[in-house]
Formats: C-alpha cells, structure tokens, sequence
C-alpha cells in the first residue's frame, strides 16, 4: 500500500528554504509548513531531495555528469537539451527585458514522493515526476512593476517572453499559469479573482492563506490591554519604504499632537540615511523572530502596515493572531487581513487616510471591539489549526479525490 493510500502523503516541497535562498516570507512560509504540516503530510525540502538524489535538475552539471557515467543516451540527450535551453534562457534574462526568475527543468523521483508543492519557483517536472500542486501569494509582476519600479511596457515585454517560453516547454509559472500543475494554491481570494481574470480555470484554484501556529495562551496576571487607552503603534517590516515607512512616521507626527504620550516602535528596517526620527519612535533594525512574537508585538496595540506592495504578509497577520488590529492599505489583497472589524484600511500612500484610520483604533472601546475581530479572523483565516487542514484538501483534490 502506498503512503497516500494509507493516508498518509510524502510530499516534495519545492520552496525556499533558509540553507540556500535569501531570507524572505517564502522562507518563513517552508518553515510555517515543516512546524506546521497538513494532516497526515511527511515533507522532504528540495535541499535535502537534491542532496539524496530523488530531486534532480535535468541539464545540470550533476545530472550530465550522472548519465554520462551511467552510459545512457536518453538521458545524456535531455540532459544536453535542457543544458541548452538553460544556456538561452539565461542569456534571455541578463538583458534586463525579462524577469530574472528561470524555469527550472526537474525530475522528482515517483517511489519517493505521491506529490510535489511548488511554492513560487518556476518548473517543468519531466519523465515519471509525481503529481504537481503549485502555491504562491502573487505574480512576479506586482514584485517588478509594484516594489521595483519596472514601467508598464516593460512588464508587458518580460510577461510576453515568460508567456512564450511556458507555451514551448508547458511549464508552470508563478500564479499566472498552471501548465502541468493539477491545481493552485492562491492566498487570497483577491489572487484567485485576479488569475480568473486572466484566464486560469478557476475551478482548479484553491484559496488557502499562508498561515501561523497560534501563539500560547497568555500567561495567568499578564498585562491587558482592554479598558485602558491604546497608546504604542507598531510597524514591522524589512523594507522601510516599500512597507509604507515614510507614511507612518508622517501620520505618527500627527497623531502624536493630539496624543502626546503616544509611542511607536519601528522593527526590521534599516534607518534611511538622514532620515529625521519624530520623538517617541524607538527603531529596532532587526530583532530575532522569537523576541519579535514573544516580547516586542505584545506590547503594541496597533500594528500599521500601509504597504506600497505585498502578498500576504506575516507581520499583520501575527499580529491578528494576538488580538492586535491592523492598519492596511488597500493594496491588492492586504485590506483581506482587516475584514470583519479587525482593522481599518487607507488608501496607498494617503497620509490623511492613514491617521483617520488610526485614530480610529486609539479609541478605547472601538479598541476592544476590533481585538476581538482580530482574533476571530486570525482563528477563522490564518490559523494553522484551520488552514492546515484546508490544504491538505488541496492536496487531495490535486490527488483526484473529490
């Protein structure tokens, strides 16, 4: 009997891991997973497929090397052919005109794995590879054309030319098409109704949030917030003007001449260079993820998070997860994360915007009442006690159950 008859699932995870790839919410998302598995899930990370050789990257110096050895013409050929084809391709996107991210040529080994989650990177699985389930929170467009700045034509190039080559080898690319992929995991409902817009089956998208362990339960005579007067602002982030930085300190400056006692602190980001810091702002570049969620984020009462570009990210949903309510802006999917009364939304880059919204969650009874939203979103939508379960479903469906 094998693992997914059995019920149990043996699942390549093909997603950043911290060993190789530059840190970044696509790593905290493999790292979410492995603490956090899907019922019945045993993951093996593509690191440690690759190193034990049921992941092998066809055109590759290894994979060459290998058949060479092993004197098999088949795969000596695919493997000159892939090496080739890796050769143009990177040649295609030194010139600037193409999105940096290549297609990468894979065959996972089908006694090993029943499925393989590819989170973000593109591929093409080749040869008897098991059954293909593709993640991601957005397109690489939003990151080149909304946080690096790439023009609208120039986006339209890089898409024609990653559109083109996905037709050439039916590969599956980074939320904008599924080629062998059986199915796709979007995390937001606003990714799925964006991919349904360009053409995606819809029926073949599952949406399931990255997702958080819930914090422990608070200790017994800890501080609580509720009848007192909010009064500590957050915002955590790494890039302190993609994020929205700048408007926060704007609208701190603000708040702060109605609120004179009112405090921010300013997590994960680099202080720009000359950058004029307003009274009561503590910045702490970079804290440990464990002192983040355990000592800083208690302690605030609004997390701000009025970001210029994102997916779905982690910080305003850890801070739902504590009953914190959020400030987003109303960038693509971010105003899902205050839906249901657990946070207010501003439009992008609106300063005035920003401060009303806030001022709003400094009230001490309109405080109390989003906390309380804010736990229920967190429980309902970004738990890994009600998410993991979700995907293993997708999982299945990919699996053809019904």
């Amino acid at each position: 009997m094998t693992a997914a008859r059995s019920g149990r699932l043996r699942v390549l995870l093909m997603s950043a891991v911290s060993a190789r790839d530059p840190h970044s919410g696509d790593v905290t998302y493999t790292e979410q997973l492995l603490a956090n598995p899907p019922p019945g899930v045993d993951y093996t990370t593509y690191d440690s497929a690759a190193r034990d050789g049921t992941l092998r990257e066809v055109g590759s110096r290894s994979d060459l090397a290998a058949a060479v050895d092993r004197r098999r013409p088949g795969p000596v050929l695919r493997g000159l052919g892939a090496a080739t084809l890796r050769k143009f391709e990177a040649g295609v996107r030194s010139t600037g005109q193409a999105f940096r991210e290549p297609v990468r040529v894979l065959e996972a080994d089908a006694d090993a794995f029943d499925l393989v989650h590819v989170h973000v990177f593109n591929t093409r699985f080749v040869g008897a590879s098991p059954p293909v389930l593709m993640s991601a929170a957005g397109p690489l467009e939003w990151v080149y054309g909304d946080a690096w700045g790439w023009s609208p034509d120039r986006v339209r190039r890089a898409n024609r030319l990653d559109a083109g080559l996905a037709t050439a080898l039916d590969a599956t690319m980074h939320a904008t098409r599924l080629g062998r992929a059986r199915r796709f995991v979007a995390f937001s409902e606003y990714l799925r109704s964006w991919m349904i817009d360009r053409g995606v089956d819809g029926t073949r998208i599952d949406v399931v949030p990255n997702y958080v362990e819930p914090p422990p339960p608070p200790k017994a005579g800890g501080t609580e917030s509720h009848g007192r007067m909010p009064r500590r602002l957050g915002f955590v982030a790494k890039d302190f003007a993609a994020k929205g930085g700048p408007e926060v300190l704007a609208a701190f400056e603000v708040l702060r001449r109605d609120c004179p006692d009112l405090e921010l602190v300013v997590v994960g980001s680099e202080r720009p260079p000359g950058l004029c810091v307003p009274e009561g702002v503590e910045w702490r570049p970079f804290v440990p993820r464990a002192e983040l969620l355990t000592a800083v984020m208690p302690g605030i009462d609004v997390l701000l998070h009025p970001s210029h570009f994102d997916g779905l990210p982690y910080a305003p949903m850890e801070a739902l997860a504590l009953g914190i309510p959020v400030v987003v802006s109303d960038y693509r999917a971010l105003p899902e994360l205050a839906r249901d009364g657990a946070g207010r939304v501003c439009r992008v880059g609106n300063v005035p915007g920003l401060v009303d919204a806030t001022r709003e969650l400094l009230v001490p009874d309109a405080h109390a009442r989003a906390r309380a939203c804010a736990s229920r979103l967190f429980t309902a939508a970004y738990s890994s006690e009600t998410q993991a379960p979700a995907l293993r479903r997708a999982y299945d469906r990919a699996l053809g159950a019904p």
